[in-house]
């Protein structure tokens, strides 16, 4: 199935209509491409000579050397940016017409030459081609679709991509102050080194091209001083391209913030409910079982997986759907015996579900953008895949924010999770059962005070978890953790009295098999 009946049976699928509005355009973006591909054959750059132009390019060496390239003509794509803050980006494509192979015959350099000079010069029709003067020349879409190129700079709001003459610089400084760009390239060429581009607003030309003031007939080689010629063609629709595709990435951006914000909110909702049944004994029980339920389904993420890779969206489904099966099936719900217990969980339910739906939406729109991306480099051969997402990675959250099952998971955790701790966070690693009263070692491990002392008895005195020498032989009544006992004694009550019926009944057995060891002496 095509991506694009994908993506739009998706957005079909229960989706708020301010989610389907921030969506990725992916019909209007693949228009856009099939713009930029007209302009670029208009120039005679059909996509297998320019995708043979953009891979023959000069490479840097390890040992400071290059390669040459078997080409006279090699391209090179480069997308810029007027600052690290700026989102808008300018791409340039740069023609390098190369002659110093000596090894090509005249006759392979003049029909590689000719194909872009030719076709150029053609839709100029005109003489000031061996003028020695600067030139930019613009592409123009008339009224009725058709495109048109105006070989002058007069009136163009476009400065030159080089320092201009004195004269030309006088004329351009009127037009105000032009920032410095930063850049990002698609390929690596050491033949020349790119001036550094500068712009001023746009008029409605699709493309301009600069020529360095040295003639094409100079460069077919009747002039030996001159060998390499530079051209920097500045696409209209591809810049239309990247603007609309910032702005969709704006909106997603703002809608997952605006999402977020909401989730958060009920996590908070949800946490105030349960820390009112704290003092509830039977209540407080049912909560805690509930929510290691929730835990042992690892619904976002695999516990044990030191990355914390989250899950794909169809997974979630599947493990919420679990966690919800495991709940019917233990009855807690039933027993819940007040109100207010039950909308709590159905919040909380209700919450789970609205994250996993916003999940989706995320996924869907990140393989939109890489399947558009993939789109405008295969169509246009100009290799974009990579250097497009790390340009922008500073500029939207969308792109580069930690994942929203990571954020909402760690205020889960921390807001509702631990407002019931779990037994097993205050278990001795020893007995298995509560650690009361429990003896932090200086070495942080936490142990019940019954089992140490046991272990001190049979002269083991290292930590049993870390191995610290001494650790249990130095504890003393200062290494009571006073605050892990209240939290026992508040959080779990069952837990905590039968540890101590275990433990008197223990000391009554042991004092029970010494009196029965010990022999009766009459004196």
């Amino acid at each position: 199935m095509k991506f694009a009946k994908t993506l739009e049976r998706e957005l079909s699928r229960d989706i708020p209509e301010e989610w389907v509005e921030a969506a990725i355009k992916y019909k209007a973006l693949k228009k856009c491409i099939n713009k930029v591909v007209d302009e670029l054959k208009f120039l005679g750059l059909e996509l297998n000579k320019l995708k043979l132009l953009i891979n023959d390019k000069e490479v840097d060496m390890d040992d400071n050397q290059s390669t040459s390239p078997s080409n006279p003509i090699i391209a090179e794509y480069t997308l810029t940016k007027a600052s690290p803050e700026s989102h808008t980006i300018k791409p340039i494509l740069k023609i390098t017409l190369d002659f110093s192979n000596e090894s090509l015959s005249d006759d392979t350099i003049t029909k590689t030459c000719n194909e872009i000079k030719q076709k150029i010069e053609s839709l100029l029709n005109d003489d000031s081609s061996s003028s020695e003067e600067e030139k930019i020349v613009e592409l123009k879409e008339e009224d009725d679709g058709e495109l048109r190129l105006v070989s002058s700079r007069e009136g163009s709001l476009s400065p030159p991509l080089r320092p201009l003459s004195p004269t030309a610089s006088a004329s351009a400084s009127a037009q105000g102050p032009i920032p410095p760009l930063t850049s990002t390239s698609t390929s690596t060429s050491t033949s020349t080194s790119m001036p550094t581009p500068v712009f001023a607003p746009k008029t409605d030309s699709a493309f301009e091209i600069e020529e360095l003031p040295n003639t094409m007939d100079k460069l077919l080689l009747r002039d030996p001083e001159h060998k390499k010629r530079e051209i920097y063609i500045v696409l209209n629709s591809d810049s239309k391209f990247f603007k609309m595709l910032d702005e969709e990435l704006e909106a997603l951006d703002y809608l997952r913030r605006t999402e977020e914000k909401k989730l958060i909110n009920e996590v908070q909702s949800i946490a105030h409910y349960v820390s009112s049944f704290t003092g509830t004994r039977s209540e407080m029980y049912k909560w805690r079982e509930l929510f290691k339920i929730y835990l042992d389904s690892e619904v976002y993420f695999q516990y044990n997986d030191q990355h914390r890779s989250p899950r794909s969206g169809d997974d979630i489904k599947a493990h919420l759907d679990e966690f919800m099966n495991n709940v019917n099936k233990s009855g807690l719900i039933v027993q819940f015996k007040k109100k207010k217990s039950l909308a709590a969980f159905e919040q909380f339910v209700s919450m789970n579900y609205h994250l996993l739906k916003m999940l989706q939406f995320q996924s869907i729109n990140t393989e939109a953008l890489r399947k558009i991306l993939k789109k405008f480099d295969k169509q246009t051969s100009l290799g974009i895949q990579t250097i497009y997402p790390k340009l922008i990675s500073s500029d939207h959250i969308f792109v580069s924010g930690k994942s929203l099952a990571q954020s909402i998971c760690y205020v889960i955790q921390n807001s509702v999770i631990q407002i019931i701790p779990q037994i097993d966070d205050y278990s001795c690693p020893i007995c298995m059962s509560i650690a009361y009263k429990p003896i932090r070692l200086s070495c942080g491990h936490l142990f019940c005070v019954r089992c140490l002392v046991k272990l001190k008895k049979d002269d083991k005195t290292s930590c049993p978890m870390c191995r610290k020498p001494d650790a249990i032989l130095e504890a003393d009544s200062s290494n009571l953790d006073l605050e892990s006992m209240e939290i026992m004694k508040k959080y779990f009550p069952i837990e905590v009295r039968e540890k101590l019926r275990d433990r008197e009944k223990e000391r009554y057995n042991e004092l029970k098999g010494n009196a029965k060891g010990e022999k009766c002496i009459i004196v």
